[in-house]
């Protein structure tokens, strides 16, 4: 080999080692995206929810939501099209049935989000845009339901 060869090696070897040196300084430690108390979607209220609707006792539901279970599944009907999301590959979506169930119980208590997401184990982001909403879709659902009375 000639000696320019080998100085080419030496100096590609040594480029090399600096460069892979470099990036194992510059790597971090990875953090998740989400929270852990958020990793387990599967429940987020939904066992809380059935435990209350299906309870011998119906005021324990109607305490919660502020209305019967008959009412809340007509809900759920009715604002269903309007408010359902599509699961991705990343999480599911949060049901059509917490959706309501966080709105009813934001308008029932006046609990805050952040006391809302301990609840529900939804982000008080997620809330924050959950909320507004099924506000929407259930005014426009809703007013046929409701007269409008003239003031003279």
């Amino acid at each position: 080999m000639s000696d320019q060869l080998q100085i080419a090696c030496a100096v590609f070897i040594v480029m090399y080692e600096l460069i892979k040196k470099k990036n194992k300084k510059t790597r971090r430690n990875r953090r998740w995206w989400i929270s852990r108390m958020y990793k387990n979607t599967t429940d987020r209220g939904l066992n809380l929810l059935n435990d209350l609707q299906f309870d011998e006792n119906i005021l324990h539901f109607q305490n919660f939501t502020r209305m019967s279970s008959e009412d809340f599944q007509l809900l759920i009907n009715l604002i269903g099209p309007k408010v359902v999301k599509q699961d991705t590959n990343m999480r599911p979506a949060i049901t059509v049935k917490i959706r309501l169930a966080v709105t009813l119980r934001f308008f029932a208590t006046g609990e805050s989000y952040t006391s809302l997401q301990y609840l529900f184990k939804i982000s008080k982001q997620i809330i924050s845009r959950i909320i507004p909403e099924v506000c929407m879709a259930l005014v426009e659902v809703l007013k046929t339901y409701v007269k409008v009375i003239q003031l003279k």
